[in-house]
């Protein structure tokens, strides 16, 4: 699951972060020419979800929205310096507009050109409420987009801070191929699953649960990198990090994405597979519902954290990859306050919480009573597809245990609980899960109460200082006077655990020796994608077997993340 927190980073500080991710040895041949064609398969941790990039809220779909099939206005470049896409030039007209100028070789894949009035469709559609777009708060401080001409699009803004930060990440959509369907019924379009994009790929074919295939644009623009090197890149759907490493040792898999941190070390040190510690937005967490007594009370939610040995989680679980949360802004972004300690372990401390909110152990039988006699029981949902989820969520219960509380642990299918999870009902006590932050900081759609409606306030968290701190952050300030609100924002939810923090964990690939330009940084692991090949050029790997769910019906076209 994919959530909208983050800023900006434009100061020469992030470039040595972008620079972090480390490939633990070089290639084997790094003095071999690139060669083009082949078929590259990475094995994903789940379906893909929307390829539309209004109503797409998973990590990887969004990666692959951006990066492979459609066109952003600006792309992000390696030092977080914009850069074009599907504008060739842009300038801001004093503090309240910025005009782009677009490129005229940037077709969609039916052959219809890319105008303005599809720039003008995407960005109004992403400003109804009704498309239930999920980085609305990117575009919070816009007032309007108009069409200047086919080629030049004018948008209008409040004065702020980085009026043009969320740019990179909203994709263009085609308006004549959606502009027919109502706000509202975008999510359901059958375009979501047979796209037709503008990017380096085409879409070429999808079966539910089992896979997508994507093929290189043979026109793509030269300005823009031109025809991707690869032939084909195939998404292979096998969540369990087990699985994945076996299909990469018998060379049906080039990329692996699920990947058991105790096991990494011991495959990245074989001959034919090199591993990356990819600098990551992501941080683990647990979404508590407010809705559902006790846990709307801050003590409570605090208490549990108290009561979890995340420290366990990470050395035994993620054998050491990682380090503990304090919330939602993460150490790489200019914002995060390094003198705020994450919550430490003490059951000790849980416990005089919990007495604090009356919940004591009154009949002697080890397990803890709310006020009015009941059990304090939890259900705890999270993504069963892989074993380091369910070793969390097992780790977890056995600590809440030890302090009277019973956690039910429920394994269930990723996608249907984050419907479960965003949708109005709030049917969940809780539930595991990891987000992913971007440069800008948004905090709005995730913690502030007139969000309470919208699908990324699930806790249902409310506390008046959060509104008004993350008020001002939203205004146009300098960084030194953003800093200690943002403090102070650090200090509230760490204190009111609004969700569980769990930790900030690095993504962790493993790659075929064969696979060369797999370069990745805190942009995405797919940013590059248009120039990966790999030796032996047009020798195609096979996609593999199906995965389980391959019966669904194939579908052709013309042309928020599970932990880990």
């Amino acid at each position: 699951m994919r959530a909208m927190t983050g800023s900006l980073l434009l100061t020469a500080g992030l470039a040595s972060i972008l620079v972090a991710c480390t490939d633990r040895r070089p290639p084997v041949d790094t003095a071999t020419v690139a060669v083009p064609g082949g078929t590259l398969v990475i094995g994903g941790p789940a379906d893909l979800r929307e390829a539309n990039s209004l109503v797409a809220n998973e990590k990887y779909t969004q990666e692959v929205n951006r990066y492979l099939l459609f066109l952003p206005l600006l792309h992000y470049g390696p030092n977080l310096e914009f850069q074009p896409a599907l504008a060739s030039s842009w300038e801001l007209n004093g503090d309240t507009a910025a005009v782009f100028h677009l490129r005229g070789d940037a077709p969609w894949g039916d052959g219809t050109p890319t105008r303005a009035r599809d720039v003008v469709f995407t960005y109004r559609r992403a400003a109804d409420p009704q498309t239930g777009y999920p980085n609305a708060d990117y575009f919070a401080a816009w007032t309007g987009v108009d069409e200047v001409d086919s080629l030049t699009v004018r948008a209008h803004f409040r004065p702020h801070q980085e009026p043009l930060a969320g740019v990179p990440f909203l994709p263009i959509m085609p308006a004549h191929l959606l502009d027919s369907i109502p706000p509202a019924r975008l999510a359901q379009a059958a375009f979501n699953h047979h796209p037709v994009g503008n990017g380096p790929f085409r879409f070429v074919e999808y079966r539910a649960n089992a896979r997508w295939v994507f093929e290189a644009s043979p026109d793509f623009a030269p300005s823009l990198g031109g025809r991707p090197l690869l032939d084909r890149i195939v998404w292979r759907v096998i969540p369990d990090a087990t699985a994945q490493a076996a299909e990469l040792r018998t060379g049906n898999l080039d990329l692996a994405l699920a990947v058991d941190p105790p096991q990494f070390a011991a495959l990245d040190s074989l001959p034919d597979i090199r591993g990356v510690v990819k600098v990551s937005r992501q941080y683990g967490l647990i979404g508590w519902n407010h809705r559902r007594p006790p846990l709307g009370d801050a003590r409570v939610r605090r208490a549990l954290s108290f009561a979890i040995d995340r420290g366990e989680i990470l050395q035994v679980l993620r054998a050491g990859y990682g380090q503990l949360a304090v919330g939602p802004i993460g150490p790489y972004h200019w914002a995060y306050d390094s003198t705020v300690p994450p919550l430490p372990y003490s059951p000790d401390s849980a416990r005089l919480l919990l007495a604090e909110a009356a919940i004591t152990d009154r009949n002697g039988d080890g397990r803890l009573e709310l006020a009015d006699g009941r059990p304090f029981r939890i259900e705890l949902e999270f993504p069963g597809g892989s074993a380091i989820n369910r070793d969390v969520a097992q780790v977890i219960a056995a600590d809440l245990q030890e302090l009277g509380v019973r956690l039910e642990q429920r394994p269930v299918d990723y996608s249907a609980m984050i419907q479960r999870v965003i949708s109005p009902e709030r049917n969940f006590d809780a539930f595991l899960t990891s987000f992913e932050s971007d440069f800008r900081i948004n905090l709005r759609d995730l913690f502030h109460s007139a969000a309470l409606a919208g699908p990324y306030q699930f806790a249902g968290y409310r506390n008046p200082r959060v509104d008004t701190l993350i008020d001002l952050t939203s205004r146009t300030l300098p960084r030194a006077e953003a800093r200690p609100l943002y403090a102070e924002l650090q200090r509230i939810l760490r204190a009111d655990q609004p969700w569980g923090f769990l930790y900030y964990a690095p993504e962790l690939v493993l790659v075929s020796e064969r696979a060369h330009g797999v370069d990745m940084d805190v942009r995405g692991v797919l940013v590059n994608a248009g120039r990966w090949w790999l030796a032996g050029g047009g020798s195609v790997a096979t996609a593999g077997p199906a995965a389980p769910g391959d019966s669904a019906g194939r579908v052709r076209g013309p042309g928020l993340e599970p932990p880990r």
